[in-house]
Formats: structure tokens, C-alpha cells, sequence
């Protein structure tokens, strides 16, 4: 049985102007409003994290590990856990954010679960049929993700899936878009502007053409983008 709790809390840590904006980081203020933060700055969120579960309802096999890569809640992996039945897996997630791991432990019961604070770049991976990380690769440091990329196809089975979500840099008017998509859910011009801020030297993003050739670099041979709204898109990613 799997249960996850949101928080109900409004997103509101970037109303008020800042005299200094710290870089951002999922500490316990972000880990208290992240329910309502992401949904309000990622269009097709829950799109993605629903239709997550349906393909880990295919692609992970009975008897083998599936990892859930910068966790956060547990969304990613309540949505498998309940689109999976009562399939014998192990589920392995993990997110070096220890108010995040916290809370998600607390909030998600599942027996095959367990949450793990660690950095994903330590972890040998193993014996994984289905691996995901959405939204994560954007937050390690670009030298470090082809190495990791290698790590998780290593780890993958014979018939193995990595699921990659991302944003993408695609141009002005995809990013203008995604502003406007950011002033819908509420958000005002301050809050927006200090959060990018704040996001500047944490979340470095790349092109779509450059995260398929390190995929492909990586060993990831077939790579078929899923999903996509804006300048948002998943990946999914096997050998």
C-alpha cells in the first residue's frame, strides 16, 4: 500500500524582495511548498509523472530494482508503486536533500520501497530494469552527467529503460512562453525574477541535440522523446 501526503502549503518564499538572493536549494523551506512549487513552474508535470508509472507498469521486471533518481517526495515513485500492483521489485529511491528524503519517508509506505540519502553520482548501480530521474541531471555539475549517464547504463539489465525528464534551452520564445505559463499559476514578476536568480549557477541546462548525444555517447543507442510541452521534455532511453 502506498499513500503520499502533499503538502497543501502555498508557494510564497520569493513574494517578498530579497536584499541578497542565496542560490537556491532544496532545503526544508523549498521541501514544505515543493508540491505547489512544481506544479505551478512545470507545465505537464503530473502529465509526466502519471504516464511515468504506466510505462514502469511495462518496462520493469519481476525480481529486478527500479531507481527513482532525485526523489524529492516520492511522486515518481507513488505513481509506479500504484501502476505496478503487487509486482515483487525492489524500489530504490534517492535524493541527497535530507529534508526531502525525510518527508517522503514518512509520507510514502510501501514495503519494496526504500528511501536513501545519498548523491546519485556515488551510487553503483545494478541489476535496474527501469531507472528515472525527472528533473535531476539539470542540477549536477555538466562535467559530472556523462560519467553518471555511463554509471546507470552499466547498471541497466538486458532489456533495461532509463527514463530522462529535463528542460531544455530551445530559444527565446520557449522561454517567454514558459514565463507566461509561470504568471497563470500566479506567480508574480518578482517572484519569477528572484527565483531565477537564485536558480542561476544550480540548475545549468542543456540543448535537446546535446542531451541525446551524451545519451548516445553514454550508450543509449535508442532514444525516443516521449513527451514535451514548451521548452520541457522526457526521454526515454535503452541500449
Amino acid at each position: 500500500m502506498t499513500i503520499m501526503k502533499d503538502s497543501n502549503t502555498t508557494d510564497g518564499l520569493y513574494q517578498s524582495e530579497r536584499g541578497q538572493i542565496d542560490p537556491f536549494a532544496f532545503d526544508e523551506a523549498v521541501t514544505e511548498v515543493f508540491p505547489d512549487m512544481i506544479r505551478r513552474s512545470i507545465p505537464g508535470y503530473q502529465s509526466i509523472i502519471d504516464i511515468t508509472g504506466l510505462i514502469a507498469a511495462k518496462r520493469l521486471q519481476p525480481s529486478t530494482t527500479c531507481y527513482d533518481l532525485g526523489c524529492s517526495l516520492g511522486a515518481t515513485t507513488t505513481s509506479i508503486v500504484n501502476a505496478i500492483g503487487d509486482r515483487e521489485c525492489k524500489i530504490v529511491a534517492i535524493d541527497s536533500s535530507a529534508p526531502m528524503i525525510t518527508t517522503a519517508s514518512a509520507n510514502v509506505v510501501d514495503p519494496r520501497v526504500s528511501f536513501e540519502h545519498a548523491d546519485i553520482r556515488d551510487v553503483k548501480y545494478a541489476d535496474a530494469s527501469f531507472v528515472v530521474a525527472n528533473f535531476t541531471l539539470q542540477f549536477l555539475p555538466p562535467e559530472d552527467r556523462f560519467p553518471f549517464l555511463r554509471n546507470i547504463h552499466d547498471g541497466l539489465t538486458r532489456d533495461g529503460v532509463f527514463l530522462v525528464s529535463e528542460k531544455i534551452d530551445d530559444g527565446e520564445e520557449f522561454d517567454e512562453l514558459h514565463v507566461e505559463f509561470k504568471r497563470d499559476n500566479g506567480y508574480s514578476e518578482l517572484e519569477i525574477s528572484q527565483k531565477r536568480t537564485a536558480l542561476e549557477n544550480v540548475m545549468k541546462i542543456d540543448s535537446q541535440d546535446v542531451i541525446l548525444a551524451r545519451l548516445n555517447d553514454a550508450g543509449f543507442t535508442h532514444c525516443r522523446i516521449w513527451f514535451r510541452c514548451l521548452n520541457w521534455i522526457s526521454i526515454l532511453a535503452t541500449s
